[in-house]
């Protein structure tokens, strides 16, 4: 009788280089891999091609691993070479010798029947379980005791047993029996018989276990999944990290983000819940879960090599979908008949603050249910689910009360409001018992078939606490306490790159810049694809550490890939200005100009391409920029100009000082004028008049509709803070220069509070004032009077003239007795002088 041809397995083994190229081939192919391979000198030569190269370490782990375990005689060194198809050059090749894998001998023992291996190996796959085993071998049956702290979860554990066991194939037993007990119990809680000669007969006994090769074509999809999940050396964190935040958080909750969206467009009440849209909200989440479960199979394969069986996978979902969905169905019906009362009921008064309440996100949510971070501040993870603020009813009672106080139907507003948040809450609660489900019941899958343990849903909710508990330490200058909180929250969730980014911000407030460096890079290797951490990393070498070569490179690296924002060029310009390649810093700044027109920020490149120009010797285009960037945002812009010192040459060029003396555009030359001539009455009307043009000026460039086409004629309270400061120091000064320190607001300021003046009115200090400053004086008769707003001294000869005495109040309306009815305007001008640091005080 003819011997049989030996299969493709026996081939491989043999060393056969078209057999090991189909097995290899079978596995690699569907991930758009082809391999060639040869066989010399028992050197395997292994050359793959694909448009995408997987890393070259886990490509040669791979082939290290199935190699090892193959045990092919034939085979002492494998020789892997790697390019993309059409290049004549490799992008990569590595050469290793093949050596026996760790643990053949005890496999090879345990395999033979010897108990005390046995009892190895079934503890080394039970050992992340928390669970020992005690193993028993008499006439033929193999008995299991399995003992832990907890109870043994049945449906879990044995098929991870059955699965070690299965690679074995001990000749020597039929039978397995599996006992589960909790230590110190005398009893098992359960136990389960197995036959296990049916057991090994379902498997072939050839299949070696990382599956390299497979006899028959009809497990070959099994076995593919399994190698490539080996491939991968599969990250749980990762893996956790990618189901928790990017695939189920983002799927589970679009039907509200959907809805927060919508809300934010509508201005009121009535439009802001009907923009809910809770009719179809059940449905639309129904859909999601579907969508989860044609996405997830395909995904994780994709994404980790990670092959989930659809009919598990629908299963899961189906139990979700219909015995656990209840609560959350009353939840929709408890939102749709609060709804209800909102639209019946008609609101006397719609505040902001009360729309805002209506909104189910508070300000940003909706920007971070879409993806987008604020750049300041940094709360990734945790961003989606989190959103809807339970316990809104903070805000209900008394607030309603100011809102509405004293309407008749107050009572009812305040159950329909009260009705609504408990209504939304409860929405949110049930949103996250939906999401934890899912993620759970994931999890267990992934560990049945996998044995990878993912990260538990309370340690991913922790870290998010802990997380935001940093975020309020170092809102309050806590920065210690901050790290710690970012420190513990790293330590339950590693790849949690939200708090390596606060980490690191908290580091750069404490001056720690080369830690705050590695925090940001951490959180780089978690995601390279961030750019926040990015930037943070890029601002910090060139602002902070002045590595300007670094962050030319790291800038261009990151533009070419696309990153052109506005933080990485305004690093790039501001790094090639400081190494004095000033062209191309302009170069830079017109770029950002055109792109971010519109930012609110742009301004920072104009005073940057004024800076160039300086030292490129052209003052006149300087200029035009400075003015441009002032134009843009008068104070900011002034600030950061005043302590440039790339502009000492200009602060004594005239169009430089009257670009400075003024944040909306006012012009100060003529009061400059008339205060030289001693010209006080002149000067204290074109005073009043400047300081209301200030106010006109300020409010026209926020689009606030001026009455006045012209100006505002007098100034109150409200009107008085708007006053830039930069235009009320540059009034003041003119005033102290030209009276040789006598009068300005900053001297009245210092008088009043000399007297004990404080923000609340005092009828005593009011009158001292009064005299001190000459604005109240005795009639002939020898009675106190207040001057009226024509009635005051302007001296020639200012030696002689009482010190505060001007400028006068004109700037607060025309009237008789106009410090005593104006006196609250003028303590605020004070105040307000003293909120911006204007002016010494030499008393409190």
């Amino acid at each position: 009788m003819a011997q049989p041809e030996p299969n493709i397995l026996q081939l491989a083994k043999q060393g056969n280089p078209k057999a090991i190229a189909t097995i290899i081939n079978r596995q690699l192919e569907p991930k758009g891999i082809i391999a060639q391979v040869d066989l010399k000198d028992n050197c395997l030569q292994i050359l793959i091609e694909a448009i995408q190269l997987p890393p070259q370490h886990i490509i040669v782990e791979y082939f290290r691993k199935s190699f090892t375990n193959l045990d092919a005689t034939a085979i002492k060194t494998i020789k892997v070479y790697a390019k993309r198809p059409g290049e004549v050059f490799f992008d990569w090749h590595e050469l290793f010798d093949l050596v026996e894998a760790p643990g053949q001998e005890l496999l090879k023992m345990a395999k033979s029947g010897d108990i005390q291996s046995i009892t190895i190996v079934i503890n080394q796959c039970l050992k992340n379980q928390g669970i020992i085993a005690k193993v028993n071998l008499k006439d033929s049956c193999l008995r299991v005791m399995l003992e832990a702290q907890e109870a043994i979860n049945q449906e879990l554990i044995v098929p991870i047993l059955i699965n070690q066991l299965e690679k074995l194939t001990i000749e020597s037993i039929n039978k397995l029996i599996v006992y589960g007990k909790q230590t110190n119990e005398e009893f098992p809680g359960w136990h389960q018989e197995i036959n296990y000669n049916l057991l090994t007969n379902n498997s072939e006994k050839t299949v070696e276990s990382l599956a390299l090769v497979s006899i028959k074509e009809t497990e070959a999809k099994d076995i593919i999944n399994v190698s490539l999940s080996q491939i991968e050396n599969i990250d749980s964190v990762k893996l956790s990290n990618y189901l928790y935040y990017e695939f189920l958080q983002n799927r589970i909750y679009e039907p509200l983000s959907v809805r927060f969206k919508a809300e934010e467009e509508e201005n009121k009440i009535h439009g802001i819940v009907n923009a809910f849209n809770i009719s179809t909200l059940q449905e639309d989440i129904k859909l999601s879960i579907r969508q989860i479960e044609k996405q997830i199979v395909r995904t994780l394969e994709d994404k980790f090599c990670i092959t989930l069986d659809i009919n598990q996978v629908e299963r899961i979902f189906y139990d979700i979908s219909n015995y656990r969905f209840s609560n959350l169905k009353n939840a929709i019906k408890q939102m749709e008949t609060a709804i209800q009362e909102v639209l019946n009921f008609n609101f006397p008064e719609e505040t902001n603050e009360l729309k805002a309440f209506f909104k189910g996100a508070v300000e940003g949510a909706v920007d971070g249910l879409t993806g987008r971070i604020k750049f300041t501040e940094v709360i990734v993870g945790g961003v989606i689910g989190n959103l809807i603020i339970p316990g809104l009813g903070g805000v209900i009672g008394g607030a309603v009360g100011g809102w509405f106080a004293g309407n008749k139907e107050q009572k009812r507003m305040e159950e329909i409001i009260n009705k609504y948040d408990i209504a939304k809450t409860k929405l949110n609660e049930e949103f996250k018992i939906l999401f934890q489900n899912c993620y759970e019941d994931i999890s267990k899958l992934i560990n049945s078939l996998y044995k990878i343990n993912l990260i538990k849903y309370q340690y991913l909710i922790q870290a998010e606490e802990l997380n935001r508990q940093g975020i309020e330490s170092k809102n309050i200058k806590n920065l210690i306490e901050a790290i710690h909180c970012y420190d513990k929250a790293i330590s339950l969730n590693p790849h949690y790159y939200g708090a390596w980014c606060n980490k690191g911000w908290a580091l750069v407030l404490l001056g720690k810049y080369e830690e705050a460096i590695h925090a940001f890079d951490e959180s780089l290797k978690i995601n390279s694809e961030l750019i926040m951490p990015l930037e943070s990393k890029i601002m910090l070498l060139g602002y902070r550490l002045e590595q300007h070569e670094t962050v030319l490179l790291l800038c261009n690296n990151a533009i070419s890939k696309g990153y052109n924002t506005f933080n990485i060029l305004s690093a790039k310009s501001f790094s090639l200005y400081k190494l004095e390649r000033y062209q191309e810093a302009i170069e830079i700044c017109d770029i950002a100009i055109s792109i971010y027109s519109s930012s609110l920020e742009i301004y920072q490149f104009f005073i940057q391409k004024a800076a160039c120009m300086i030292w490129m010797e052209d003052s006149e285009l300087a200029l035009e920029n400075l003015k441009e960037a002032i134009t843009l945002n008068p104070e900011k812009s002034q600030e950061i100009i005043k302590v440039s010192p790339s502009f000492e040459n200009l602060k004594n060029d005239e169009r430089f000082i009257a670009l400075m003396e003024s944040s909306v555009g006012v012009d100060y030359s003529n009061l400059n004028k008339l205060l030289a001539e001693n010209k006080w009455k002149e000067a204290d009307i074109e005073t009043a008049k400047l300081m209301c043009l200030a106010v006109t000026n300020h409010d026209k460039r926020l689009n606030i509709i001026v009455k006045d086409a012209r100006a505002y004629t007098e100034l109150n309270n409200e009107r008085i803070v708007k006053i830039p400061a930069i235009d009320l120091n540059t009034i003041d000064k003119l005033w102290l220069n030209c009276s040789k320190g006598k009068f300005g607001f900053s001297v009245q300021k210092e008088i009043y509070q000399n007297l004990g003046g404080t923000k609340e009115f005092n009828g005593e200090i009011r009158d001292k004032f009064g005299v001190s400053v000459g604005w109240r004086t005795r009639n002939n008769n020898g009675n106190y009077f207040w001057r009226n707003s024509d009635d005051c001294h302007y001296y020639i000869d200012i030696d002689i003239a009482l010190r505060g005495h001007l400028p006068s109040c004109l700037w607060a309306g025309i009237n008789d007795d106009w410090f005593e009815n104006r006196r609250e305007r003028l303590i605020t001008l004070f105040y307000h002088l003293q909120a911006n640091g204007i002016g010494n005080i030499s008393k409190q």
